[in-house]
């Protein structure tokens, strides 16, 4: 069974919410993620060959099934339209990016087949980026994927988003945590199970990954 962790190094910004509140949110969202597994949306839906056709090297389908979002407010003044609307938008990149991060991974055969994940860290900053490239393992299939499995299919996927607000009511952090678990097929059927989470600021006019711990916890499938 392998287990590994691997926090970001990213010198941007986090500690000017307070180490406090930025746990808050973190266990907000975790306790969410606690429970039972479920089947995540088109599971086993796969591109598979048919009378003597070779399959293309399409990801399967995958999305997060199960999904929680929150405001955290730090003033009691009530908020607008325009900032809920834009809060409601940001957790939605959010999720786009994270989406993106793990169907590039662990699904898409082009990537995992080669072990190279180029396309993986879009939606990160330039630190936290630097990061996640230099140590692809935590936030990957891994670069002998291709030596060892067949084929790689999503198994569970949520997803809990705290969205933290100014005083004016604007999103000026959120914080993604990820429960996402696939199964591996090769000579053994492994489990690849990571457990994630995200801090994104807006850079520019995008919402990108500043920092984030990801632990990792794969082992062998067990019979039902």
């Amino acid at each position: 069974m392998a287990k590994e962790q691997t926090p970001s190094r990213s010198p941007r910004r986090i500690p000017l919410i307070g180490a406090g509140l930025a746990v808050l949110l973190v266990i907000g969202a975790v306790v969410f993620l606690t429970r039972d597994d479920a089947p995540t949306r088109g599971a086993g839906d796969g591109a598979t060959a048919s009378d003597g056709d070779v399959a293309s090297p399409t990801p399967p389908p995958f999305g997060f099934d199960d999904t929680s979002r929150k405001l955290v407010k730090t003033s009691p003044e009530p908020m607008g339209a325009r900032h809920r609307r834009a809060s409601v938008a940001a957790a939605t990149e959010a999720q786009e990016v994270l989406t993106d991060l793990y169907t590039e991974g662990f699904l898409d055969p082009a990537n995992w087949e080669q072990g190279s994940y180029v396309d993986a860290f879009g939606g990160f900053a330039r630190g936290a980026r630097d990061q996640a490239e230099s140590h692809p393992g935590p936030l990957t299939a891994g670069a002998g994927a291709g030596d060892r499995y067949e084929r790689i299919e999503p198994k569970t996927g949520r997803i809990a988003t705290r969205v933290l607000l100014d005083r004016q009511g604007a999103p000026v952090l959120l914080v993604s945590v990820v429960r996402f678990t696939a199964v591996a097929t090769g000579s053994d059927e492994v489990v690849l199970r990571s457990v994630g989470q995200y801090f994104f600021e807006r850079v520019g006019r995008a919402w990108k990954i500043v920092s984030f711990d990801v632990t990792r916890n794969d082992g062998p499938r067990r019979a039902a």
